[in-house]
């Protein structure tokens, strides 16, 4: 069975009912959240008995167990979460059934916050920009491969205080993944982040739009169509929207992405026709730890047709 690794605090359910929480704490929350469903069976009596949590708690695990009992036809005792979660896996959770000590079910479980429906998620999938080439093979040319020809030297004209040499090609892309800033000259320009922000963020946003420009028409789209069916096939997203649990399931065995939508390349994104599919799909550029320094990342988003 799951096990708690973090207890959580009993006002910790106001992360699921209260919406007034700031999105620069958004990680450590959604965090929490998960740790909370992974382990909703196991939390003690003393959380339900809470004067001021206890109702929210109550209602909170009875509305999750009996989503639970919609996602499943068969009959069940009771049940075991399992926390995945991270980009390795495409899911983050697996509900297992079970009746007579044994498993006789499972489901790979997708969880949103704030959200009823999927045509409202900031993202279903999100990919690694060097993945995004060299795993998935929808591009030759990397984003960050683009940016470091095009316009790293721009960065650092901006930004004089960093004094760290700029690295060469193959190191540099080696790095600019890396989350912690290991390399001397990641960690100089992390130290300087907060220098002309503006301008460091305009010059990102024009190198996405340039690069989107430059080679949308070179994109392997069959390939990533591939990639979306193997990460999205069996799975449930669970939907929660401070108030109620809502779950919907998507397929993806025919889909099938055709073309980019004519007039739809703006300066981070452009949008896809889908075939055979209830959604089209958007998808995005962006910089996942300050605009032009680190972790370049490919956002997936559906969107109405």
């Amino acid at each position: 069975m799951s096990k708690l690794i973090i207890l959580p605090e009993v006002e910790d359910i106001k992360l699921f009912i209260n919406p007034n929480f700031g999105r620069e704490f958004n990680h450590k929350y959604n965090t929490i959240r998960e740790n909370i469903l992974a382990n909703i069976s196991n939390i003690d009596d003393e959380y339900y008995q809470n004067k001021n949590f206890g109702n929210h708690w109550r209602e909170f695990k009875n509305k999750f167990e009996y989503i639970l009992s919609k996602m499943t036809n068969v009959s069940y005792e009771t049940y075991n979460i399992k926390h995945m979660g991270g980009m390795n896996y495409n899911y983050d959770f697996i509900i297992q059934y079970i009746l007579n000590n044994e498993v006789i079910e499972e489901k790979k479980i997708e969880f949103k916050h704030n959200n009823a429906s999927l045509s409202e998620l900031p993202q279903f999938l999100e990919l690694y920009d060097k993945n995004v080439k060299e795993q998935y093979k929808l591009c030759t040319i990397s984003y960050a491969e683009f940016y470091y020809d095009n316009y790293l030297n721009k960065y650092l004209e901006i930004d004089g205080s960093i004094t760290e040499n700029k690295p060469n090609k193959d190191i540099y892309l080696k790095n600019v993944f890396d989350i912690k800033y290991k390399h001397p000259f990641f960690k100089n320009m992390h130290e300087n982040k907060n220098n002309f922000i503006k301008e460091k963020r305009k010059l990102a946003t024009h190198s996405i739009s340039d690069y989107i420009q430059t080679y949308s028409n070179t994109f392997q789209f069959d390939n990533l169509t591939e990639k979306i069916k193997v990460s999205q096939n069996d799975k449930i997203f669970l939907l929660w929207d401070y108030n109620e649990f809502h779950i919907q399931k998507i397929n993806v065995n025919e889909m099938k992405i055709s073309n980019i939508i004519e007039g739809s390349i703006n300066d981070m994104y452009f949008d896809v026709n889908v075939d055979n599919f209830i959604y089209n799909i958007r998808i995005r550029i962006n910089w996942g730890n300050s605009g032009g320094l680190c972790n370049p990342r490919w956002k997936f988003t559906f969107i109405y047709k």
